[in-house]
């Protein structure tokens, strides 16, 4: 399958994570409700970025790359939010060490923010620096890494949104992913309310 990701050290690490999450995961109907929200509108920003990226072709400069460089790391970080909002919601962790979700919220929390994405962020910047020089420079300086700006950066790109495009960047697994990640908490729901685990 194309869409599979050839799997590495971090990328099994961030899937034990997640099922770490999901084992510690006391999702609430009020939870659950709230989290969704930032999860939909991850992916949805996710889909619009990839529809619009082509990969070593061009630099990529429209859509929501007009307003913020990294879209498709900002729906990330939105979807890694509302996972954690579902499964362990930030109002129902007790201050304590005795509570092993709240070190884990704030691990995973820590672990995406601090170190996966300044990390991701540079190493793309350097590549598309070298692939696309003073096109890129300009680009960069003009165009905030996760905080949109308010007006889009015109570079006369008359590229559009494409679904095909989504599809060729594998944002359809990552909409499959989501959904097994959301049933996997759902099923650990029903199994604590039975007894199980």
């Amino acid at each position: 399958m194309a869409w599979l990701k050839r799997p590495t050290w971090r990328l099994v690490l961030c899937y034990l994570g997640i099922l770490v999450l999901v084992f510690f995961s006391q999702p609430t109907p009020v939870s659950l409700a709230v989290g969704i929200v930032p999860i939909v509108a991850g992916q949805a920003l996710r889909i619009w970025a990839a529809g619009h990226l082509v990969k070593n072709r061009r630099l990529t400069t429209t859509g929501p790359y007009a307003f913020v460089k990294n879209p498709l790391y900002l729906g990330a970080i939105t979807i890694v939010i509302g996972f954690c909002i579902v499964g362990m919601p930030p109002w129902s962790l007790r201050l304590s060490a005795r509570d092993p979700r709240l070190i884990l919220y704030l691990l995973f929390l820590a672990a995406f923010f601090l170190y996966y994405m300044p990390r991701k962020m540079k190493i793309e910047g350097d590549r598309l620096r070298a692939i696309y020089g003073d096109d890129y420079v300009r680009y960069d300086e003009s165009v905030p890494d996760m905080l949109p700006r308010l007006t889009p950066y015109r570079s006369g790109d008359p590229t559009r949104w494409s679904w095909a495009r989504s599809v060729d960047n594998s944002e359809h697994g990552t909409v499959m992913s989501l959904g097994v990640g959301l049933a996997l908490v759902l099923v650990r729901a029903w199994m604590r309310q039975q007894g199980i685990g």
